[in-house]
Order: structure tokens, then C-alpha cells, then sequence
């Protein structure tokens, strides 16, 4: 009995010692070169998927401006776009487009995915132009 309880204070004072903590970040960082207004952005998509509904026009914007100002404002001053119902999908195998920005459309840009992270695309990767 006092081997077992031997044992068990090592695997306890070991336990302790090496902590529960983990040496990654649960956040995931934001990419050099992501805009301010695109990672407000992401935070309004993760709010309006995980706390209601998807965005399905520029109306539903007003009730998130006092939260996610720099968001709003380039999606109402056109820097940003966004693709209207889209939300993050927690297995998305192939995402799909939420938000770019509009420098994207002739060029390299950023955007969000459907993943829920930041992508550096081109404009073969943005939804078709209505």
C-alpha cells in the first residue's frame, strides 16, 4: 500500500509541476499584413454566427456598429466586402469566402473564410460579382 501511495504523490508532484498550461496559444494570430477593420470583421462573423444569425444584408450591420465600429465602416465605405448569409462553419473541408477586401478584386488581398481564419486570396478565390 505505501508503494502505491508512494507512487501516486510522484505522479501528483509531477502532474504539479508540469502545470495544466500549454505552450500554444488558444488564439490563433492574426497574420502580418490583416487590416484592423478585417479582424473586427472576423469577430462581428463570429458574433452574428455563434450569437444569433448569419448577416443577410447591410440592415442587420446597424445593431452590431457601437461593438464593431471598424468593421461597419468599411463594409458601409466598401474597403471590405462581404458575402450576405454566409457563416462560419466549425468543419468547413472547403471554405469558402465570408469577407474580403475589396483590393482583393485585382489584385492579392485578404479575406475570411467560411474556417473562420485569415487567407491571403486572389480573385479567383472571391464569389462571383453580382
Amino acid at each position: 500500500m505505501q508503494k502505491v501511495l508512494f507512487c501516486l504523490a510522484i505522479c501528483l508532484a509531477g502532474f504539479a509541476a508540469g502545470g495544466c498550461s500549454s505552450s500554444t496559444s488558444a488564439v490563433p494570430s492574426v497574420p502580418a499584413g490583416v487590416s484592423e477593420a478585417l479582424v473586427d470583421t472576423q469577430a462581428l462573423i463570429l458574433e452574428s454566427t455563434y450569437g444569433g444569425a448569419p448577416l443577410k444584408s447591410v440592415k442587420d450591420l446597424d445593431q452590431y456598429e457601437s461593438r464593431f465600429p471598424k468593421a461597419i465602416a468599411a463594409l458601409k465605405n466598401g474597403e471590405l466586402k462581404m458575402v450576405w448569409g454566409k457563416q462560419i462553419l466549425d468543419n468547413a473541408t472547403s471554405p469558402q469566402v465570408i469577407s474580403y477586401e475589396t483590393k482583393a478584386e485585382s489584385g492579392d488581398g485578404w479575406a475570411i473564410k467560411e474556417d473562420g481564419k485569415f487567407h491571403k486570396v486572389s480573385t479567383s478565390d472571391l464569389p462571383p460579382r453580382k
